[in-house]
Order: C-alpha cells, then structure tokens, then sequence
C-alpha cells in the first residue's frame, strides 16, 4: 500500500514538473506580442568555437646547449632557424679551465697507480706474515679513494665533451685537448642563439637552444562558461584556423589566468605541426565530440534560466521550454543539441515576454 503511495505521489511530482515547462499561449496572444518563430535546420559539419591559442613546444623536447667550463667561443657553426641533427657539431670552445681538468686527471690517475702498487706489494707481505691486518687495511682504503678520485676527474672531462677514447689517449701519451667540441644533443632546430662567435662564457652559460618541433603543443585560452557549456573534454579534435593543422586535447590545466579569466585547453598538434612556430598566435576551433541530433537557430532564440539554456518550441497549445546544449556560437547564429526530432519550430522574437509568463511573473491576456 505505501509502494502505491510513493508511485502515485512520485507521478503528481512528475507531472507538475512537466507542466511548468509548458507555456500555454494562444494564437492570438502570439500575434499580438509580435512572437515569431522559424525552424530548426540540421547541421552536418560544425567548424567549433574558434578561440585564441598560443603555440609552444613541449618541454621535454628543447635542451639547452653549454659549455662546461669558462672559455672563449672561437668557432660558432650554426645560428638560430637552423635545423641540426643529433652529433653535429655546433662550436668550440678555448677553455685553459679544461686544460687544468686534464692535468689533475693525469696525476689522479698516477696516484692511482702508485696506490695499486702498494696494495699488490702489502698483499704479498700480509701473506707472508710480515706486515700486521691494519697497515694492509691502511693500503686498501688509500687504494679505494685513490680511484674514486681518478673517477671523478674522468667524469668530469666527459661532462666536458672529451670521449673515452681521447681521455685513453691522454693517459698514455699526455696530449692534451686545448678546447671543447659541443655538439648537437638532439636533431631539431635552433631556437635561440644566446652567445656569439669570439664571446668568453663563464661555465654553464647557455649558448643554444634546440627544439624538435613535431609534436607541438597549442594552449587554448577558453572562458570558463564555454568549458562548462560546451563540455570540452580529452580526445576533442581541435583545428587550426587557416593553417591545415590539426590536434587533440590532452590536458585542461587547473589553473586560470588572472588577465583575462580563461582557462587553459592543451592540444597536442601532430597532423600539420610543421605549419606552425613556437610563440605563434593562432586561432584554434575545437570540435564538438557529440553532433548528432545538432541544429542551428538564431542566437536570440536561446534564453539564459539559471545554470541552464532553453529554447521555447512551439506547441498546439503555447510554447515549450526545451533544455538546450550551445555547440558553437557563429556571428548571430548559434548550433545546438537537444531532444528534437527536426521539425520544431522555436521562437526567436519575444522570449523575455514567454519567460516572464514562464516563471509566473505575469499572465497574459488576449486584446
């Protein structure tokens, strides 16, 4: 029995819910109140929202070419706009700091074979009885920090550039290197030259910047309302207005810019990424995911009512209010989504007199 209640009150509920989306209005009223309506037309194609973006480069793809010691830049190869590939040579460096690494490796790797001595030497002596556990303990740790020490040097003339072969060479015939060759650590393009040809650069300066630039990213700058409207989510196809280019969302940052009050959209553009330029201003138009069931009314056929858009559809008795979804906006046009079957017919003059009568802010009386 209080099953039956609950159904029987859940449908008085239902149906009062329905009817306050009901407008009832007669024909006459609709023409005294100039109200007229135009129907809905099927879209096939929507282009999307265009709105502005700015092209970057991925971070993981732009490494920053240095030199590991102070020097002079005596050979400068490329400049910026240049593609290189990965190993090419980009310039030489003059660096006396360089010279000093490769001295101290050379007496490291000494010491190193001195203590190597001793330790073969105590061992035999140890063996034989002759000298107590500690001293040979003694020998073993000077052994140990000798070729530490020598490892860190060759570490730090690799960090320099020199390779294991030119640092073997040193070791046996003492040659030194005068300078270091950097090369390229990536293929790609030079983005920025940062230092010029007969320039003295303290260690670590940066002197270029690479970048492979395919993928590149597009960050969209998207008002909050049209994110929370047009439902933008990952996967959505973007295009790039007027540059055959074209992507994907990959990430909504959670932070928003405090200028202009937008939201940031990330796109990552493979398909026509070679069209577009790091820190160029484009337009970007992202593509609805959903456009079935998408029609275009005019711009003033869509009403505003509290967090949601509704359009008013003509019905034998008035009008209905008709939950509405806004794909795109166009000029005065606008595409949207809904349950409609194509033959509706929606008004586009007088809705501020509908929803006033809507909410029940005034009734309306045939003249």
């Amino acid at each position: 029995m209080k099953i039956m209640i609950y159904i029987v009150f859940f449908a008085i509920l239902s149906g009062q819910a329905l009817a306050a989306d009901m407008i009832k209005m007669t024909p006459l009223q609709q023409k005294n109140l100039s109200i007229k309506t135009v129907q809905l037309k099927t879209v096939t194609n929507i282009v999307g929202q265009a709105y502005p973006a700015e092209v970057v480069v991925p971070v993981n793809q732009i490494r920053m070419v240095s030199s590991a010691y102070a020097g002079l830049i005596d050979q400068l190869q490329v400049t910026a706009g240049q593609t290189v590939k990965k190993g090419q040579v980009l310039a030489h460096i003059s660096s006396p700091e360089l010279i000093t690494m490769q001295r101290e490796y050379l007496q490291s790797s000494a010491q190193k074979r001195l203590a190597q001595q001793s330790l073969d030497r105590d061992v035999a002596l140890f063996k034989d009885g002759i000298i107590a556990e500690k001293r040979l303990q003694g020998t073993q740790n000077s052994h140990v920090e000798a070729a530490a020490q020598t490892n860190e040097h060759r570490q730090l003339l690799k960090f320099s550039g020199m390779s294991d072969g030119a640092i073997n060479q040193l070791e046996k015939g003492g040659r030194y290197q005068s300078g270091m060759t950097l090369v390229a650590p990536i293929s790609g393009v030079v983005l920025e030259q940062m230092a010029t040809q007969g320039q003295r650069i303290d260690a670590v300066t940066p002197l270029l910047k690479i970048a492979q630039l395919n993928p590149l990213w597009v960050e969209i700058h998207v008002p909050l309302a049209d994110i929370k409207s047009s439902n933008i989510k990952k996967g959505a196809v973007v295009n790039i207005k007027g540059l055959d280019a074209t992507g994907s969302v990959i990430a909504m940052l959670p932070s928003m810019r405090s200028q202009d009050q937008t939201a940031i959209v990330r796109v990552e553009v493979k398909q026509g990424a070679e069209n577009l330029f790091p820190s160029q201003m484009v337009d970007a138009m992202i593509v609805p995911n959903n456009t079935e069931n998408s029609f275009t009314v005019p711009s003033s056929a869509l009403v505003n009512s509290k967090s949601r858009v509704v359009v008013f559809v003509q019905a034998s008795n008035g009008f209905e209010a008709r939950e509405v979804k806004i794909l795109n906006t166009q000029g005065e046009t606008s595409a949207i989504t809904g349950e409609f079957n194509g033959t509706e017919k929606v008004a586009i003059t007088g809705t501020a007199t509908i929803k006033g009568s809507w909410l029940g802010m005034g009734g309306l009386e045939d003249e």
